[in-house]
């Protein structure tokens, strides 16, 4: 019997998506509310609400939202920049939400919205990426990240159009712009990466020898320049050095060590006197790739 009246207050309690109720967006910020979205849960759908002003002033709105629990809203502003708030639980009578500086999106994730569907756009490089722009039937056009940068790890989701796919072009803080690559939001989980082998073409390729053994090391460190290669075995033992001092190594640049048994890590050196290691090969290409985030820390810096 306590059971049954358990699941009897549950069912009377539960969040009604067919219901909606008011709710009041107080505007704590500085510029206009052009916008607001949201995303239910189990859904990768973007909703928008229709705002209207409460008290003619923009900074009081209201809207009408589901009653049910909402993954997360979204508030865009006149000049673009994107608000958020996760987890929210709407009451059945009237609520106010406030939006302020502390709901800004400034790293991790994010947003640009245009549509409903999803483009997850990451960037698994060690250089920051500035610029993100799409070339396609319904895209939007110009720099994607507008004054942020794309960060090592982070996430750029586009919403735009269900089932459009597109041409994407990256370029790197260094001003290197990548290949285009193509990305469809038919698969709105999908994560496209924005990788290190799509920058290659910018860089030079040193040391190439088709008749003898050997792997590449690839500089994508943003801040040095490079002036020894080295490669060495399990044992510490030296396979191969290349003194690049007369020309230094830039962002993407590649050298081919030549070694006849396994390398077990690679140190470059640059011009300040400091290593970067590795001993871990890239799974997509099998290059040595070192970034900033190689650095060996030490005491013995110059």
């Amino acid at each position: 019997m306590l059971l049954i009246n358990a699941l009897l207050l549950f069912s009377f309690t539960m969040p009604d998506s067919t219901v909606s109720t008011t709710v009041y967006i107080r505007n704590l910020l500085s510029e206009d509310i052009a916008g607001m979205h949201y995303i239910l849960p189990g859904s990768t759908v973007l909703h928008t609400a229709s705002l209207s002003s409460s008290d003619g002033s923009n900074s009081l709105y209201s809207t009408e939202l589901p009653y049910i629990y909402i993954n997360r809203i979204y508030w865009e502003t006149d000049s673009g920049d994107l608000y958020s708030l996760g987890g929210y639980s709407p009451k059945l009578s009237a609520d106010t939400i406030e939006v302020s500086l502390a709901g800004k999106e400034f790293g991790g994730i994010f947003n640009r919205i245009y549509g409903s569907t999803p483009l997850n756009i990451a960037n698994s490089t060690d250089v920051p990426v500035i610029s993100i722009e799409l070339a396609g039937n319904y895209s939007p056009t110009g720099n994607l990240m507008r004054n942020n940068i794309l960060l090592p790890s982070e996430i750029l989701s586009v919403w735009t159009d269900s089932g459009e796919t597109v041409e994407i072009t990256a370029m790197d803080s260094k001003g290197n712009i990548s290949i285009p690559f193509t990305a469809s939001t038919a698969t709105p989980d999908s994560i496209y990466w924005i990788t290190p082998v799509l920058f290659f073409r910018n860089g030079d390729e040193i040391g190439y020898s088709n008749s003898q053994a050997g792997s590449w090391a690839v500089n994508s460190i943003l801040l040095s320049k490079i002036i020894l290669v080295e490669a060495f075995s399990s044992d510490g033992y030296l396979l191969d050095g290349l003194d690049c001092s007369s020309s230094p190594l830039n962002t993407w640049d590649r050298v081919y060590i030549r070694h006849n048994i396994p390398i077990d890590f690679v140190v470059l050196t640059d011009e300040d006197g400091r290593t970067f290691s590795s001993n871990d090969v890239d799974s997509l290409t099998g290059f040595f790739i070192l970034g900033d985030l190689n650095l060996d820390f030490g005491f013995n810096f110059p």
